[in-house]
């Protein structure tokens, strides 16, 4: 078995982190990794929050669900599908003033791309975890951002 496959036979969601700094080659390394992910179209319809305050962490911790493991985390990162992000492409671009100019049509971004920014998201994520494991830092998802949006939009 090559070492790619070990690495994701061995990966498990941790909850106890240790106190072992993360050194920034290595945060570099996760970063990078989750940007060499497959998107659709090469539109990278995503965004990531990378996370270090600990005030904020704790908050995070709270507000998913009481979950202290992610106040001790050194970083946390989110993922978001950000379709705002296809939105601005297309106006900095001026593909407006480029269909208009020369007679196209086009659709403007539609609700079907926010799916596939969540797909971009994932696939991102699942990059990161790898990263992390293979240089042995623990990670875990949690999937409660999504359910008090209204709440986190606001760091």
């Amino acid at each position: 078995m090559n070492d790619i496959i070990k690495t994701i036979n061995n990966r498990k969601s941790l909850r106890k982190f240790s106190e072992k700094e993360i050194k920034i080659e290595e945060e570099k390394a996760i970063i990078q990794s989750a940007l060499r992910a497959p998107t659709a179209g090469n539109l990278m319809l995503y965004s990531m929050i990378v996370i270090k305050n600990k005030e904020i962490l704790k908050k995070l911790s709270v507000s998913c669900d009481n979950q202290p493991f992610i106040a001790s985390a050194k970083m946390a990162i989110i993922f978001l599908s950000d379709y705002q992000r296809l939105c601005d492409y297309f106006e900095m671009s001026n593909v407006k003033e480029y269909r208009d100019n020369n007679n196209l049509s086009y659709d403007y971004p539609e609700l079907s791309d926010l799916l596939l920014g969540t797909e971009d998201a994932i696939t991102a994520v699942q990059n990161t975890v790898i990263a992390a494991e293979s240089i042995d830092i623990g990670s875990c998802y949690f999937g409660d951002i999504i359910e008090n949006y209204e709440f986190h939009r606001n760091y």
